[in-house]
């Protein structure tokens, strides 16, 4: 399962106003096509390079884990320490 969404990705990148040039650059990747890929759910960047282009759009990882690991958790079906 694939945590990193290409929808995010590309919603970064619009709010940052960056081409998918530079956002491969960010991720240190050597072409666009790599991260187009991303967008489209082809493959998906490490967690690295993934801080690496929140950095690049001057987003704060803070609060970018604050929106997105709960709505992950949720996704993925938490059920807590019930049954334990």
């Amino acid at each position: 399962m694939k945590i990193i969404k290409g929808v995010d990705l590309k919603a970064m990148r619009q709010f940052a106003k960056l081409t998918t040039v530079q956002m491969a650059e960010a991720a240190g990747v050597k072409t666009r096509k790599t991260y187009e890929n991303w967008e489209k759910e082809v493959g998906c960047p490490s967690v690295n390079q993934f801080f690496q282009m929140v950095a690049a759009c001057g987003l704060n990882y803070k609060d970018v884990l604050e929106v997105y690991l709960p709505a992950q958790k949720q996704n993925m079906g938490d059920t807590g320490s019930q049954g334990r």
